[in-house]
C-alpha cells in the first residue's frame, strides 16, 4: 500500500490534523449525510422493481413450450435480480447506523466488504485471494463497523495497486491470543513503515483529487473503539486485531 501525500503546499506547512476543511469538503460531507436519509427510500423502490422482475421471470420460465434458450435466459434474469436485491440490502445495512449488537461474523464481514467493491476489483483486474480461518469466528465489534473498516482497507489497496501488473489482494483471518486477526495484503509498492504514522494515518493526507484522506484514520478509530488495533505490520500488509467474541 503506497503512502499518501498532502493535497497541496498548505498541508505541508501545517500538521495534517490542522488542515481546515474547504467549502468543497463540507459540501461533500453534507451530501453524504443527505444520502443516509435518501438511501432507504431509493433502496425500497429499487427492491420493489427487482422483486417484480425476479417474480415474473421465475413464473415465465415455468411456462410450457418455451425453448431451453429462453428458459435459461429467464432463469438468469431471476438470478441476477435476486443478486441485485441482496447487494442493495447489504448497501443499506452498511449505511445504517447500528450500535445494537457488537458482534461480527468475520467471514461474512469480509464477504460483504468484497461484494461492495466487487465491480471495481473486477474492472481493475485484481485477483482476490481469501485465506480462511476457523469456521464461525466472531469478533467483539459492531458488524457494520467491521465491514466499513474492511471496505476502507480494500479501497486503499486498490488505489495502491493502480497501474501495477498482476494486482493481487489477499485477505486472511484467524485467532491469536484471544484476538481475531484480519490481514489485508496487496501487491502494491508498499509504504515506508518509518513514516507511515505521519502519512497514511494522518487525517486529510491524501494523493487523490477530491478525497478527504480519512479512510485509514477512520478505520483505525473504529477498530480502537472496539478495543482493538490497526497497523501496518509490513510495507504491504495491514493487520486488524479485535477481541474475539
Amino acid at each position: 500500500m503506497a503512502p499518501s501525500e498532502p493535497l497541496g503546499p498548505s498541508s505541508t506547512a501545517l500538521p495534517a490534523s490542522a488542515r481546515e476543511l474547504t467549502r468543497g469538503d463540507l459540501a461533500y460531507v453534507n451530501r453524504l449525510v443527505s444520502l443516509e436519509h435518501v438511501l432507504p427510500n431509493v433502496t425500497h423502490e429499487l427492491n420493489n422493481a427487482l422483486q417484480v422482475i425476479s417474480g415474473l421471470s421465475e413464473i415465465l420460465a415455468t411456462r410450457p413450450g418455451l425453448s431451453d434458450d429462453v428458459v435459461q435466459k429467464l432463469q438468469r434474469m431471476h438470478a441476477q435480480a435476486t443478486r441485485c436485491y441482496g447487494l442493495l440490502r447489504d448497501l443499506l445495512s452498511y449505511a445504517r447506523r447500528d450500535d445494537v449488537a457488537p458482534v461480527a461474523d468475520v467471514a461474512r464481514a469480509i464477504e460483504r466488504a468484497l461484494d461492495l467493491r466487487r465491480f471495481h476489483l473486477a474492472r481493475a483486474r485484481v485477483t482476490v485471494q481469501i485465506e480462511p480461518g476457523p469456521s464461525g469466528l466472531t469478533a467483539a465489534m459492531d458488524s457494520q463497523h467491521l465491514v466499513q473498516v474492511l471496505v476502507n482497507l480494500v479501497l486503499n489497496a486498490e488505489q495502491a495497486m493502480s497501474g501495477r501488473p498482476d494486482p493481487t489482494l489477499t485477505i486472511s483471518y484467524g485467532e491469536e491470543a484471544g484476538n481475531v486477526v484480519i490481514a489485508v495484503i496487496d501487491s502494491g509498492p508498499g509504504v515506508d513503515t518509518a513514516t507511515v504514522e505521519q502519512t497514511c494515518f494522518a487525517p486529510f493526507w491524501t494523493t487523490r483529487t477530491g478525497a478527504l484522506g480519512l479512510g485509514l484514520p477512520a478505520a483505525r478509530a473504529l477498530v480502537e473503539a472496539a478495543r482493538g488495533t490497526l497497523a501496518f505490520t509490513a510495507p504491504t500488509r495491514v493487520d486488524v486485531r479485535v477481541p474475539r467474541r
